[in-house]
């Protein structure tokens, strides 16, 4: 099984408006279904800043009336250090589950959703969308942030407090477990269930993340 990771990298740096739109459902032609969010990503995180960080920049400007933010969505997508949001990639090469109802390949790619909610608290996933390409690909936006009481702006966009070098080694890891179940769950299982003689049931075909890749941020 091949299994490719991407965090914020390259195209899914999402510094600005043009990138978010880049990774819109609608510029691929392949199947696709979106397990959360809706077609319209932009506006999607656009409600996302406003939910998140509010109350923040309401509080930021009333103590700091000469630095006023009026907007901080647009603050963030005209800023060259910053990014507007972060996408991750998961891409699973497995000819197996073109087997699988489509119903069990969502549960698949729900449960690696459901490990970097866990594992990333401070990641507000606006937008996740399974892609039936050549391999099944599952992209998704999200909002990286951190909460700080000592800082004048309490909760703000933050990549670097989000992945850290730690965190993203802890996500693969968790994330290479659960794909491991899923298959183990889909196809061992199945296999035990059809063969007459369980023992001879070679576990060695089964040599999950042979080709395992990550690209770290």
């Amino acid at each position: 099984m091949k299994y490719t990771l991407y965090i914020g990298t390259n195209k899914y740096s999402l510094s600005t408006e043009d990138d978010i739109l880049k990774l819109s459902p609608s510029n691929f032609e392949c199947q696709h279904k979106i397990l959360i969010g809706n077609m319209d990503i932009l506006k999607s995180v656009q409600l996302a800043y406003r939910k998140l960080f509010k109350k923040s920049i309401d509080k930021f400007n009333k103590n700091n009336t000469k630095k006023e933010i009026k907007s901080y969505y647009c603050k963030i997508n005209e800023s060259l250090k910053q990014s507007l949001a972060v996408g991750i990639l998961i891409k699973i090469n497995e000819k197996n589950y073109k087997n699988l109802d489509e119903e069990k390949i969502i549960e698949l790619f729900l449960n690696q959703v459901k490990v970097i909610k866990k594992l990333l608290k401070n990641f507000y996933i606006v937008s996740a969308a399974l892609y039936f390409e050549k391999s099944l690909t599952l992209r998704i936006i999200g909002i990286p942030y951190i909460k700080d009481k000592s800082n004048e702006l309490e909760i703000r966009v933050s990549k670097s407090s989000c992945f850290t070098r730690e965190k993203v080694r802890e996500l693969r890891l968790n994330l290479q477990i659960q794909a491991n179940r899923d298959f183990l769950k889909f196809f061992v299982n199945k296999t035990k269930v059809i063969t007459t003689d369980k023992k001879k049931i070679d576990i060695r075909q089964l040599e999950l993340f042979k080709g395992y890749r990550e690209n770290r941020i």
